[in-house]
């Protein structure tokens, strides 16, 4: 099964990730989205696929652990 994580780009290339595995794209996406719009050090985002077992879900604007 794939899941997707939010990754995070920082100064030289640096890249974050963070437990969050969701079952969909868009929703990575717009989890990454979300808190790159809160946070002020990421430079960027973007979500890859993962065989982590899905463990989140973005609902409402808001990151849901399943």
């Amino acid at each position: 099964m794939t899941s997707y994580k939010p990754v995070w780009l920082f100064i030289q290339g640096e890249t974050q990730r963070n437990s969050q595995a969701f079952a969909t794209y868009q929703e990575a996406w717009d989890s990454a989205e979300a808190r790159f719009q809160r946070w002020s050090m990421p430079t960027g985002y973007y979500v890859e696929e993962s065989t982590d077992p899905v463990n989140y879900e973005y609902k409402d604007g808001v990151d849901k652990r399943l």
